[in-house]
């Protein structure tokens, strides 16, 4: 038997032994896990190349195409809107007898700055207001402002020779400090040129121009290219091409200035009057009963990124009729925040509708009901150019109610794709019924129609009770490369119910930035239905390109 130092010592050499494996294990172990994590990050770098050489390697040759309208040649501004078809002389509107503020009577001045001219004419409509009403008068020149508040019982009338203009970015940020660090974020009126709250019975009309140097608050595009129909269609070739062509804001949207904002009023009109070039959205309404938007032209830079032509947050009692608009984002959009009320009560109609994303649009922002919308005898159309989503989208995503919304005689041509109807879930509890769509023809499109619903949780959420008719739709002729997701079975796409709703993303897997993103075709042609309880349709003819291999629909009708 060993002494005791000797078991002593074999202890401390087993000891030894012990620890040695124990740092032996650990350092393989350390390495495989390190090794785990450099294959991973070679594999996520591999991928993220791939991307980037698939985007790279895209065959982006198009080839313009004959309009009835088109672009000038830096693809910025539509050439050859038809101005003297919507606006007139502005005869029709003068009162005899009305009271008439001037404002080079309070100081305005065509070479005064623009806190001169914002004092002068601010003064000019509140001394009008407080006379019961009368009608300020912008004529003889171009007058630079900010923050124009127009009050009760007042008629801003710009005259063919006169002109408001907003100030640039680079002047709103040095020298309208003192407004800005007062402005409530939260508050549109505070971002906006030309602005009215809590009034009634307010007018703004032409024929003369309200611009907003819109250019001016956002940074180059990426690509100043002007973007043609492709020759050869792919998805997802076409959504990077046409991203990179806006000029993003210098801010957010919400804080670059809105060209007018109307909050909380009663009996609004905003008629015969050029509206040009706007930095975010260039008419945006809130909690309004009343509104009348009638014979305006909207001409807006249309690189220009969130220039929203006409959009209702919430509010009734609206009518939009006899507009022109041309736009970078959506022409014409019914939308409620989380603190606006619902919108009720909308009809549009006779309008001329070019826009860079949807002509006309229920959505996103859906958080309370829009109900009781009628859409009818419209000209959704794109100028030779590619770009944009669809002709009529109706989104139900944050847990607001869609119903009761009718479509009827809407002609388009080389709009992307005719229509969309999404319910998602980017807040639970949404909604989407009683949907009329019918007489529409189509021409020149490259993406089928869809009417979709989703499942989450186990539970389906459907729309319910929409009826398609009379569709003629025709594709652009074009060769095409389809990329189908086929992994789920359910509904042979990969569903992308819960982000951004967008006729491109139906079939969509974000990831980290749109190049790295997954962007799948639907599996037909025509129209793409799923989880649609109560979906009628008929006599709907679609014409597919001649490359087509898709069947036309996924249902049967």
């Amino acid at each position: 038997m060993p002494n005791a130092y000797a078991r002593a010592s074999c202890g401390r050499k087993y000891f030894g032994k012990g620890r040695f494996a124990m740092k032996r294990k650990l350092k393989i172990t350390v390495a495989v896990v390190l090794g785990t994590v450099l294959l991973a990050g070679i594999s996520f770098g591999a991928f993220v190349a791939a991307m980037y050489i698939e985007a790279a390697t895209f065959d982006v040759k198009g080839t313009p195409f004959e309009s009835k309208y088109y672009m000038d040649e830096e693809g910025l501004f539509l050439a050859d809107i038809p101005r003297d078809e919507y606006i007139t002389d502005g005869a029709e509107y003068v009162v005899e007898g009305e009271r008439i503020f001037d404002i080079r009577s309070y100081g305005a001045s065509p070479e005064a700055d623009f806190k001169t001219n914002r004092r002068a004419i601010n003064a000019a409509i509140t001394e009008a207001s407080e006379a019961g009403g009368g009608v300020v008068k912008v004529s003889g020149g171009v007058y630079t402002a900010a923050n124009i508040e127009l009050k009760s019982n007042v008629t801003l009338r710009i005259a063919a020779d006169g002109e408001l203009r907003n100030i640039s970015y680079a002047t709103d940020d040095s020298e309208n400090t003192e407004h800005n660090a007062a402005a409530d974020v939260n508050d549109a009126t505070d971002n906006a040129f030309i602005f009215a709250k809590n009034a009634e019975n307010i007018v703004i009309e032409g024929p003369g121009r309200i611009s907003g140097q819109g250019a001016t608050y956002c940074e180059p595009a990426e690509d100043a290219s002007v973007f043609y129909p492709l020759d050869e269609f792919d998805l997802k070739a076409y959504v990077l091409e046409h991203r990179k062509r806006i000029m993003p804001g210098k801010e957010h949207e919400t804080e670059r200035d809105y060209l007018i904002a109307i909050n909380y009023c009663r009996n609004a009109t905003i008629r015969n009057a050029e509206l040009y070039e706007a930095g975010s959205w260039t008419v945006r309404t809130e909690g309004i009963d009343g509104l009348t938007v009638e014979k305006v032209v909207i001409n807006n830079n249309v690189r220009v990124a969130n220039t929203d032509g006409i959009d209702v947050m919430g509010g009734k009692n609206i009518v939009i009729r006899d507009c022109f608009i041309s736009t970078g984002d959506d022409g014409i959009c019914l939308k409620t925040d989380p603190e606006n009320v619902p919108v009720e009560g909308v009809l549009v109609e006779n309008c001329e509708v070019f826009s860079l994303a949807n002509c006309f649009k229920i959505g996103t922002a859906t958080y309370h009901d829009v109900s009781d919308v009628t859409v009818r005898n419209c000209y959704f159309f794109m100028p030779g150019i590619a770009g944009g989503y669809s002709g009529i989208a109706i989104e139900a995503t944050d847990g607001g109610k869609i119903s009761d919304v009718t479509v009827s005689d809407i002609y388009m041509e080389h709009v992307t794709s005719p229509l969309l109807i999404w319910l998602g879930y980017r807040k639970d509890g949404s909604a989407l019924e009683d949907v009329s769509v019918t007489g529409i023809t189509s021409v020149g499109c490259d993406l089928p129609s869809a009417v979709v619903g989703y499942k989450k949780g186990g539970e389906t959420h459907s729309v319910k009770n929409v009826t398609l008719a009379d569709f003629d739709v025709t594709y652009r002729e074009a060769k095409e490369h389809t990329d189908i997701y086929l992994g789920n079975k359910v509904c042979a796409g990969k569903m992308n119910m819960g982000g951004y709703p967008e006729i491109t993303r139906v079939s969509h897997a974000y990831f980290i930035n749109h190049t790295l993103s997954g962007y799948y075709d639907l599996p037909v042609y025509g129209l793409y239905a799923a989880y649609a309880e109560g979906l009628t349709v008929r006599n709907f003819n679609v014409t597919p390109r001649s490359s087509n291999t898709r069947p036309l629909s996924n249902v049967a009708f």
